[in-house]
Protein backbone atom coordinates (compact mmCIF):
# COMPACT_ATOMS: atom_id res chain seq x y z
CA UNK A 1 0.00 0.00 0.00
CA UNK A 2 2.80 2.40 0.89
CA UNK A 3 4.66 1.65 -2.34
CA UNK A 4 1.53 2.13 -4.40
CA UNK A 5 0.61 5.39 -2.66
CA UNK A 6 4.04 6.99 -2.88
CA UNK A 7 4.51 6.11 -6.55
CA UNK A 8 1.02 7.27 -7.50
CA UNK A 9 1.50 10.56 -5.68
CA UNK A 10 4.98 11.20 -7.07
CA UNK A 11 4.27 10.25 -10.69
CA UNK A 12 0.73 11.61 -10.81
CA UNK A 13 0.25 14.69 -8.68
CA UNK A 14 3.92 15.73 -8.48
CA UNK A 15 4.69 14.77 -12.10
CA UNK A 16 8.03 13.09 -11.27
CA UNK A 17 9.82 10.37 -13.22
CA UNK A 18 9.36 6.76 -12.19
CA UNK A 19 13.04 6.46 -11.25
CA UNK A 20 12.84 9.48 -8.93
CA UNK A 21 9.57 8.16 -7.48
CA UNK A 22 11.15 4.82 -6.64
CA UNK A 23 14.15 6.52 -5.04
CA UNK A 24 11.75 8.62 -2.99
CA UNK A 25 9.95 5.45 -1.93
CA UNK A 26 13.20 3.85 -0.77
CA UNK A 27 14.15 7.00 1.15
CA UNK A 28 10.77 7.12 2.89
CA UNK A 29 10.76 3.43 3.75
CA UNK A 30 14.36 3.13 4.90
CA UNK A 31 14.92 6.48 6.57
CA UNK A 32 11.73 8.26 7.50
CA UNK A 33 8.63 6.17 8.12
CA UNK A 34 9.62 2.51 7.93
CA UNK A 35 10.97 1.59 11.38
CA UNK A 36 8.58 3.79 13.33
CA UNK A 37 5.53 2.64 11.35
CA UNK A 38 6.45 -1.03 11.67
CA UNK A 39 7.15 -0.66 15.40
CA UNK A 40 3.91 1.14 16.19
CA UNK A 41 1.76 -1.26 14.16
CA UNK A 42 3.49 -4.29 15.68
CA UNK A 43 3.04 -2.82 19.16
CA UNK A 44 -0.68 -2.35 18.55
CA UNK A 45 -1.00 -6.00 17.58
CA UNK A 46 1.33 -7.48 20.21
CA UNK A 47 0.39 -5.35 23.22
CA UNK A 48 -2.41 -7.65 24.47
CA UNK A 49 0.00 -10.63 24.34
CA UNK A 50 2.66 -8.66 26.20
CA UNK A 51 0.13 -7.77 28.88
CA UNK A 52 -1.03 -11.39 29.09
CA UNK A 53 2.57 -12.50 29.58
CA UNK A 54 3.02 -9.95 32.38
CA UNK A 55 -0.13 -11.25 34.07
CA UNK A 56 1.17 -14.83 33.86
CA UNK A 57 4.89 -14.38 34.52
CA UNK A 58 5.21 -11.09 36.36
CA UNK A 59 8.67 -9.50 36.35
CA UNK A 60 10.17 -12.35 34.30
CA UNK A 61 7.97 -11.61 31.28
CA UNK A 62 10.54 -9.35 29.64
CA UNK A 63 13.09 -12.19 29.34
CA UNK A 64 11.11 -13.76 26.51
CA UNK A 65 9.22 -10.79 25.16
CA UNK A 66 11.96 -8.21 24.63
CA UNK A 67 14.37 -10.36 22.56
CA UNK A 68 11.43 -11.79 20.61
CA UNK A 69 10.15 -8.27 19.92
CA UNK A 70 13.54 -7.30 18.53
CA UNK A 71 13.54 -10.23 16.15
CA UNK A 72 9.93 -9.62 15.14
CA UNK A 73 10.67 -5.94 14.49
CA UNK A 74 13.58 -6.85 12.26
CA UNK A 75 11.60 -9.42 10.27
CA UNK A 76 8.53 -7.22 9.91
CA UNK A 77 10.71 -4.37 8.68
CA UNK A 78 12.24 -6.65 6.07
CA UNK A 79 8.77 -7.69 4.91
CA UNK A 80 7.66 -4.06 4.85
CA UNK A 81 10.64 -3.06 2.70
CA UNK A 82 10.06 -5.90 0.24
CA UNK A 83 6.34 -5.18 0.07
CA UNK A 84 6.85 -1.45 -0.49
CA UNK A 85 9.45 -2.01 -3.20
CA UNK A 86 7.42 -4.65 -5.02
CA UNK A 87 4.29 -2.50 -4.80
CA UNK A 88 6.17 0.54 -6.03
CA UNK A 89 7.81 -1.26 -8.94
CA UNK A 90 4.51 -2.78 -10.05
CA UNK A 91 2.84 0.62 -10.16
CA UNK A 92 5.55 2.47 -12.09
CA UNK A 93 4.59 3.30 -15.66
CA UNK A 94 7.74 1.70 -17.12
CA UNK A 95 7.38 -1.61 -18.93
CA UNK A 96 10.64 -3.31 -17.90
CA UNK A 97 9.98 -4.46 -14.33
CA UNK A 98 13.17 -6.48 -13.98
CA UNK A 99 15.38 -3.57 -15.01
CA UNK A 100 13.39 -1.22 -12.81
CA UNK A 101 13.86 -3.52 -9.81
CA UNK A 102 17.56 -4.02 -10.53
CA UNK A 103 18.13 -0.27 -10.81
CA UNK A 104 16.30 0.32 -7.57
CA UNK A 105 18.07 -2.42 -5.61
CA UNK A 106 21.48 -1.32 -6.85
CA UNK A 107 20.91 2.06 -5.22
CA UNK A 108 20.26 0.60 -1.76
CA UNK A 109 23.38 0.47 0.40
CA UNK A 110 23.74 -2.65 2.52
CA UNK A 111 24.81 -0.63 5.56
CA UNK A 112 21.73 1.58 5.26
CA UNK A 113 19.48 -1.47 5.00
CA UNK A 114 21.10 -3.15 8.01
CA UNK A 115 20.83 0.07 10.02
CA UNK A 116 17.12 0.29 9.20
CA UNK A 117 16.52 -3.33 10.19
CA UNK A 118 18.43 -2.85 13.44
CA UNK A 119 16.54 0.35 14.20
CA UNK A 120 13.21 -1.38 13.79
CA UNK A 121 14.28 -4.23 16.07
CA UNK A 122 15.62 -1.85 18.71
CA UNK A 123 12.50 0.31 18.57
CA UNK A 124 10.13 -2.62 19.07
CA UNK A 125 12.31 -4.11 21.84
CA UNK A 126 12.35 -0.81 23.72
CA UNK A 127 8.61 -0.36 23.28
CA UNK A 128 8.02 -3.91 24.53
CA UNK A 129 10.22 -3.40 27.60
CA UNK A 130 8.50 -0.10 28.40
CA UNK A 131 5.01 -1.54 27.95
CA UNK A 132 5.72 -4.56 30.12
CA UNK A 133 7.27 -2.47 32.87
CA UNK A 134 4.34 -0.05 32.83
CA UNK A 135 1.84 -2.92 32.68
CA UNK A 136 3.41 -4.54 35.73
CA UNK A 137 3.17 -1.35 37.77
CA UNK A 138 -0.39 -0.69 36.57
CA UNK A 139 -1.52 -4.23 37.41
CA UNK A 140 -0.06 -3.90 40.89
CA UNK A 141 -2.05 -0.71 41.40
CA UNK A 142 -5.27 -2.51 40.42
CA UNK A 143 -6.06 -0.95 37.05
CA UNK A 144 -8.16 -2.87 34.57
CA UNK A 145 -6.44 -4.54 31.63
CA UNK A 146 -8.50 -2.59 29.09
CA UNK A 147 -7.40 0.72 30.61
CA UNK A 148 -3.79 -0.47 30.71
CA UNK A 149 -3.83 -1.39 27.01
CA UNK A 150 -5.40 1.90 25.95
CA UNK A 151 -2.88 3.91 27.99
CA UNK A 152 0.05 1.87 26.72
CA UNK A 153 -0.96 2.39 23.09
CA UNK A 154 -0.56 6.13 23.54
CA UNK A 155 2.62 5.77 25.60
CA UNK A 156 4.08 3.37 23.04
CA UNK A 157 3.43 5.82 20.22
CA UNK A 158 5.09 8.63 22.18
CA UNK A 159 8.03 6.37 23.01
CA UNK A 160 8.43 5.44 19.34
CA UNK A 161 8.55 9.12 18.38
CA UNK A 162 11.08 9.80 21.15
CA UNK A 163 13.21 6.87 20.01
CA UNK A 164 13.16 8.21 16.45
CA UNK A 165 14.30 11.61 17.71
CA UNK A 166 17.10 10.09 19.80
CA UNK A 167 18.20 7.93 16.87
CA UNK A 168 18.36 10.92 14.54
CA UNK A 169 20.19 13.13 17.04
CA UNK A 170 22.61 10.57 18.46
CA UNK A 171 23.22 7.67 16.11
CA UNK A 172 22.99 9.52 12.81
CA UNK A 173 25.34 12.19 14.17
CA UNK A 174 27.85 9.54 15.31
CA UNK A 175 27.66 7.74 11.96
CA UNK A 176 28.73 10.85 10.05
Amino acid sequence: MVGFGVIELATGALNQTSRFSLQLLVLLVLQLIGPILVSVLAMALLLPRWLERVVQQGQRAWRQSVPAAGLVGLLLMLLFIVGAIVGGVLVTPRADLLRETTDLLSGIRLLGLLRTLARSGVFLSCICAWCQWRALTALRSGRSEALIVSNLLVEGLMLALALKLVWVLVFNTLAQ
